[in-house]
């Protein structure tokens, strides 16, 4: 969960789950695909509770709490990795298992590398394609 301090010292929380972006229904299809619902039962049963699951090519850190529970600890906020985060947690429900996102998840500030400016952002057909989880 996000928090910022407006000027007159109110605090503002803004909720992960409310900036995930929509998912076309090809998207949520392969997120529900046999595979994908696989990877997500068998990490929960690879790693003992409190291990760390890093997805360095989606920006998320995920957290084992149990054999059906994981949390996302922190997300970068960019489009890839929110979308990614919103079909994660499509593929968990899928499984019948609960990824945990607010309040636990920092987001992360998302910085650039000097070769990749604005102007490279990943466009939405690579989004598309790029979804495939990896089995540990």
């Amino acid at each position: 969960m996000s928090s910022t301090v407006n000027e007159d010292n109110s605090s503002h929380t803004t909720r992960i789950a409310d900036m995930l972006p929509e998912l076309p229904d090809e998207a949520i299809q392969d997120a529900s695909q046999d595979d994908s619902v696989e990877w997500a039962q068998d990490m929960l049963e690879h790693y003992p509770p409190g291990a760390i699951h890093e997805m360095p090519d989606y920006g998320i850190t995920l957290q084992i709490v149990s054999g059906n529970t994981a949390r996302c600890i922190s997300v970068y906020d960019h489009g890839y990795c929110m979308f990614m985060l919103h079909m994660v947690i499509t593929t968990f429900k899928q499984a019948g298992l609960t990824l945990e996102v607010d309040p636990h998840t920092v987001l992360r500030p998302y910085e650039a590398s000097e070769e990749q400016g604005p102007e490279n952002e990943v466009p939405q057909t690579t989004i598309d394609e790029a979804f495939a989880i990896e089995v540990v």
